[in-house]
C-alpha cells in the first residue's frame, strides 16, 4: 500500500530549514542535546552540542535535507544537525512580516517574528526576512548574516 494516495496539484514552495536558492553555503555538524525543529535557531552547548536557542549563544539555524533519524519535521536528541550560519532558508512566521524586516525567534510557537525580544522571544543577530510572510503559519525565507560574537 503506498504512503501518499492524494497529490496535490503545486508542490509546497518549500519546508523550514529547506536551502532555498543556490548559493553556496556551508555548515558544521553538532550534535543535538534536544530535540531541534527544522530551521530553528540553535545555540552552542558544550562538548561540540547544540539546543534550541534560549539564552544562550546563537551560533546558526538547525537545516535539513530530509536526511535523519528522527520521525517529522526535527532533529531528535543525539542526531547529527547541520547547522548553518548563513544563507537564504525557508521559515515559518508567527504574523505577518514585511521583506526585509528583521527577525527574532519565538520560542513558545517555533515561528519567526518581528516581536521585541522579550520572555520567550529571542535574538537572531543578522537575521532578516528574505521574502515576506502574510501571516501566522505562512511560509517565507528568512536570509541568515551571523556575525560570530
Amino acid at each position: 500500500m503506498p504512503l501518499q494516495t492524494t497529490y496535490p496539484q503545486f508542490q509546497p514552495a518549500g519546508f523550514p530549514g529547506m536551502h532555498m536558492d543556490m548559493s553556496e553555503w556551508d555548515a558544521t555538524t553538532k550534535t543535538a542535546t534536544a530535540a531541534i525543529a527544522f530551521g530553528a535557531p540553535v545555540q552552542r552547548v558544550a562538548g561540540g552540542g547544540c539546543a534550541p536557542l534560549t539564552s544562550g549563544e546563537y551560533i546558526g539555524i538547525a537545516t535539513t535535507r530530509r536526511i535523519t533519524g528522527a520521525t517529522g519535521d526535527g532533529f531528535a536528541q543525539y542526531d547529527n544537525v547541520p547547522v548553518a550560519n548563513e544563507g537564504k532558508w525557508g521559515a515559518l512566521a508567527d504574523a505577518a512580516i514585511a521583506e526585509g524586516a528583521a527577525v527574532n525567534w519565538n520560542s513558545t510557537t517555533g515561528r519567526w517574528t518581528t516581536a521585541a525580544v522579550a520572555g520567550a522571544i529571542y535574538a537572531v543577530p543578522g537575521a532578516e526576512a528574505d521574502t515576506a510572510a502574510t501571516g501566522a503559519g505562512s511560509f517565507f525565507s528568512v536570509r541568515l548574516r551571523r556575525i560570530p560574537s
